[in-house]
């Protein structure tokens, strides 16, 4: 009986000390309609503006919005192609107040590599900056609190990431990318992931 009241009472607190992440369980897609193409991106998340060109010429992205039955109502598709060594997409947004021992939790599914010699890498990154990052960085800060994931997992799977002490008045960034683990210059293979109900919890 214990246990169950320290149960409650844990989870009932992890809920108070939430940071929200903007569009954070990804149920929020807006529809982008041009001439020649329809198609999806999350509220609140950009992609690389790389992907703005392909977005208008192909239709071609790395964001998709995912409504399978696993997910709560919808969650974000990414995918990189062959053509593309890395690809990501970023949220940045402020928080008002200092910040300790955050921890961000969600859930994934990564597909791997389609060559057989090659890891990709589904990294997630957190750091803070006294502005707003207005497109996704090329690269990451060295301050950046980073999780690499290379273990390809076929149904959802938790993820945690602990950060470090947020100063206050910052913002927050997150950055989800695809990484290819090949080394042929020509052809990076294919990798796909699933990501759903991001959110900051204090522990």
């Amino acid at each position: 009986m214990y246990k169950i009241i320290l149960l409650i009472l844990c989870v009932s607190f992890e809920m108070v000390a939430q940071i929200e992440v903007p569009n954070g369980d990804f149920n929020e897609f807006e529809t982008i309609i041009t001439d020649k193409h329809t198609y999806d991106v999350p509220v609140g998340w950009k992609e690389h503006p790389k992907n703005e060109v392909s977005r208008l010429d192909d239709g071609q992205g790395f964001t998709y919005k995912y409504y399978l039955p696993d997910a709560n109502e919808n969650a974000l598709v990414l995918h990189r192609t062959y053509d593309v060594q890395a690809n990501s997409v970023t949220t940045s947004f402020s928080i008002p107040q200092n910040k300790k021992n955050l921890r961000l939790v969600g859930r994934y599914k990564f597909s791997g590599s389609d060559i057989d010699t090659a890891k990709d890498t589904l990294r997630i990154a957190v750091f803070s900056s006294e502005s707003s990052m207005d497109e996704t960085p090329f690269t990451l800060p060295e301050k950046a609190t980073i999780l690499n994931i290379t273990t390809p997992e076929a149904q959802f799977e938790w993820f945690h990431l602990d950060i470090n002490e947020i100063p206050k008045n910052t913002y927050l960034t997150i950055v989800i990318q695809i990484i290819s683990g090949s080394d042929d210059s020509y052809y990076w293979g294919q990798s796909n992931a699933v990501i759903d109900d991001l959110k900051f919890i204090t522990i």
